[in-house]
C-alpha cells in the first residue's frame, strides 16, 4: 500500500493508494497513524512518501518512519517522472510538481494548464512531451480579502459566499464581488489564452478554494480535488521502480 502525506501551509493531508487506485484520504494526523497501524497489523507492505511546504515535527516524523517499510521525502534532487524546464528548479514548489505529474497521469501527451486555487493560485504549464515549462503565481482568495482589509484604513474584512457577482450595492458586496469575480475573470483569461495558443489542450483545476469556480468555467475544464495525491503517488511508484 502506498501512503502519500502532504504537509501544507494550513493542514496535513494524506491518501492511501493500492497501486494507482485511491482507497482513502483524510486530513487528521492521528488518522494517518491509525491507518498505518491497521495496514501493518494486516501484514501489508507500507511505502510512505512525505512532501509539502509545511513542517512536520521530528517526533511525529520518526514515529511515522517506524511504521514504513519504505520512507521517501521530497527533495530538489529527486528523480521525477516529469522533466523540469524551469530556470530555477531549486525554488519550484513540490506541490506544483505533484499537480503536474498528476495531470500527466490523467492526460498524457496533451499540453496542460494546471490551475491550483489554494493559499496562492498557481498556473502551471506542461507541454505535450511531459516537460514542465513554467507558470505564474497569484494571490489566493483569502490573501485578497485580507489584503484589502489590512492595507487600507476603512475597508472591512469580508468572507466569501456562494452567491457573488454583478455590481456591488454595499461595500461588503463590492469587495466580495471584486475579489471573487476578479479571480474568475483572471482564471478565464488564462484558460482562453492557453486554448488559443495550443492544439488539443487540457485545463485541470484543483485546490481547496476551487469549488467556487465549478459551473462557471467551460464544460471541458476538468476538476480534480485529488490531483496532488495522484501526482505524489505516481512519483512514489516511479521511485519504487528505480
Amino acid at each position: 500500500m502506498n501512503v502519500v502525506i502532504d504537509i501544507g501551509n494550513t493542514r496535513t493531508k494524506y491518501a492511501l493508494f493500492n497501486g494507482q487506485v485511491l482507497v482513502e484520504a483524510g486530513y487528521n494526523i492521528g488518522k494517518i497513524f491509525e491507518s498505518l497501524q491497521l495496514l501493518k497489523d494486516s501484514g501489508e507492505r507500507v511505502d510512505v512518501f512525505l512532501s509539502g511546504s509545511g513542517k512536520l515535527g521530528e517526533p511525529v516524523k520518526l514515529a511515522l518512519k517506524k511504521k514504513a517499510d519504505t520512507w521517501l521525502e521530497a527533495c530538489p534532487e529527486m528523480p521525477l517522472p516529469i522533466r523540469i524546464g524551469y530556470a530555477t528548479p531549486e525554488t519550484l514548489g513540490f506541490d506544483r510538481i505533484a499537480n503536474c505529474v498528476g495531470g500527466i497521469s490523467l492526460f498524457a501527451g496533451r499540453p496542460l494548464l494546471v490551475i491550483d486555487s489554494g493559499t496562492a493560485i498557481t498556473y502551471n504549464y506542461v507541454d505535450e512531451n511531459g516537460v514542465f515549462i513554467g507558470g505564474n503565481i497569484a494571490p489566493g482568495m483569502e490573501m485578497r480579502f485580507r489584503g484589502l482589509h489590512q492595507f487600507t484604513a476603512r475597508l472591512p474584512y469580508v468572507e466569501p459566499r456562494d452567491q457573488y457577482g454583478g455590481i456591488g450595492l454595499t461595500t461588503e458586496t463590492a469587495i466580495r464581488n471584486g475579489v471573487m469575480e476578479g479571480i474568475l475573470f483572471e482564471v478565464e483569461g488564462y484558460i482562453a489564452r492557453f486554448r488559443d495558443d495550443h492544439v488539443n489542450p487540457k485545463v485541470i483545476v484543483t485546490g481547496g478554494n476551487s469549488s467556487f469556480l465549478e459551473g462557471r468555467l467551460p464544460a471541458e475544464v476538468y476538476f480534480c480535488a485529488d490531483l496532488g495525491f495522484i501526482g505524489l503517488n505516481s512519483i512514489l511508484e516511479f521511485q519504487k521502480k528505480r
